[in-house]
């Protein structure tokens, strides 16, 4: 009796392991896709997340659930009325708010740097 608890413990942390590595390479793939998306905000934005034009925040180590927060209201257009920021969430999807949202939290906050 004792060998098959045994194993089905060792079963159940093979399980858990497998879940976690999942979801780091799906960290990864979002990352990634993030990073992508991400090329055409770095040109106002800072191509580390850290604006060098006044007026427009640095998005480096932001909080996740900020970004997704702002881009869903930038691309519904009744919250956030910012012209050009309206333009660049529009064709965002869900995914690809939250993919950015994951890239630039992921970054190092510029206040961290100093």
């Amino acid at each position: 009796m004792a060998l098959i608890k045994q194993r089905a413990v060792v079963s159940y942390i093979v399980a858990a392991c497998a879940i976690v590595q999942t979801a780091s390479y799906a960290q990864a793939a979002d990352l990634a896709a993030g990073r992508k998306r991400a090329e055409v905000c770095m040109a106002c934005h800072g191509e580390n997340g850290i604006s060098q034009i006044p007026g427009i925040p640095s998005l480096a180590g932001q909080d996740n659930d900020y970004i997704v927060s702002a881009l869903k209201a930038y691309r519904g257009g009744t919250e956030r009325t910012n012209p050009t920021m309206a333009e660049m969430a529009k064709p965002l999807s869900d995914a690809d708010i939250d993919n950015l949202a994951a890239f630039w939290h992921s970054l190092a906050s510029p206040l961290a740097q100093k």
